[in-house]
């Protein structure tokens, strides 16, 4: 074998390599919980909280509501139960009992007012519950499948470093340091392909004693416009 095309194999690890530490940057990038995960899980658990508030509210409104009805039922029972003779006392009393009774309307309008909160509370928490929960399993599957995908990526770029290696090997130090300089200027490509006469590297036409050179494959033979490593 040539030593161009031990290059080119070089080459071909080279570029391997740098895909797949490309791809396993960007998957252990995504390991992790994200930003609108997140931000649900917190919305979540405001609405929680809102929802306990309007609960308590509630329940304490119902509670005064309680308390009135207990209390006018007592003093209807004194009104009523003939206890009270004195005319003034028993209007006295009536009027009292108008005026919680007047009161237990208001309570009860504001029952109804926080019931409804309540009920709307329950609904974003369930609505909000229900999209996180989605969310959260696609993000499970996702995380899943990038574990997989690292743990695969790392394996390849065990076996492709070795392939590297391999093929470094077969190339002389002078030609491997040379390629290796192309290759940090040239957007990781130091070798290109011929094609006819034509350069694949920089795409201009090479004079064809240029080109015959290239071929032999002998010497090493350079572009002259992008300097890249010449294979036929």
């Amino acid at each position: 074998m040539t030593p161009t095309n031990d290059l080119w194999l070089l080459q071909e690890a080279d570029t391997a390599l740098e895909s797949r530490r490309g791809s396993l940057a960007d998957a252990e990038s995504r390991i992790g919980e994200t930003e609108d995960l997140a931000a649900l899980r917190e919305r979540v658990a405001e609405l929680l909280a809102v929802a306990r508030v309007a609960e308590t509210e509630q329940k304490d409104i119902e509670l005064e509501a309680d308390t009135l009805r207990t209390k006018i039922a007592t003093e209807e029972a004194k009104l009523y139960g003939g206890s009270i003779k004195n005319p003034k006392e028993l209007k006295d009393l009536q009027a009292e009992i108008d005026q919680l009774k007047r009161h237990l309307s208001s309570v009860e309008d504001r029952d109804l007012e926080a019931l409804a909160a309540m009920d709307r509370a329950d609904a974003e928490v369930h609505a909000a519950e229900a999209e996180l929960a989605a969310l959260d399993a696609a993000w499970g599957d996702e995380q899943a499948e990038l574990t997989e995908r690292i743990e695969r990526l790392r394996r390849e770029i065990v076996e492709h470093e070795a392939l590297r290696k391999k093929h470094a090997e077969n190339v002389a130090p002078e030609l491997l340091q040379t390629y290796d300089r192309l290759r940090a200027s040239h957007q990781g490509k130091g070798v290109a392909r011929l094609d006819r006469n034509l350069c694949m590297g920089c795409r201009i036409s090479l004079p064809v004693n240029l080109v015959n050179r290239a071929r032999a494959g002998s010497t090493l033979t350079q572009c002259p416009n992008c300097e890249r490593i010449l294979i036929a």
